[in-house]
């Protein structure tokens, strides 16, 4: 199992991004040997903002977010306030953006790695939860 961050999901959307070719690998490979890949709800969020600031676009946004909703591959996990509390006392500790603090949280409460590109995460994040490169 693994928790996707948006900067992952977001990259594979991008032709123009020189990580894009690493995150569709990773991501393919997942999907094809039935690795559970999960992301808070929180995510939908975040690839909007991303695609809608990114693109000028708020319909394609809105129809990206539509199919990440309807994924079969990406499971969705709500943030409880039990995930926001962690995620609170991570961001304080490990001095990581809100956001980034509830993909670590997450990933620290199912045990799994957290796949991102985001350097904060990779690094800062390791305190609390295993994460890696695409």
């Amino acid at each position: 199992m693994a928790v996707i961050d948006a900067s992952v999901y977001v990259t594979m959307l991008d032709a123009n991004d020189p990580e894009r070719a690493n995150c569709l690998a990773w991501f393919t490979t997942a999907a094809t040997t039935d690795e559970t890949i999960v992301a808070p709800s929180l995510i939908l969020s975040e690839v909007a903002a991303a695609i809608s600031r990114g693109r000028g676009d708020a319909e394609l946004a809105k129809a990206i977010v539509r199919t990440l909703e309807e994924s079969a591959v990406v499971n969705l996990v709500a943030v409880t306030p039990q995930l926001a509390k962690r995620a609170g006392v991570i961001a304080a500790d490990q001095r990581v953006r809100g956001a980034d603090a509830v993909y670590l949280a997450l990933a620290q409460q199912l045990g799994d790695v957290l796949v991102t590109l985001d350097r904060q995460q990779l690094q800062r994040g390791a305190a609390v939860a295993q994460t890696q490169h695409p």
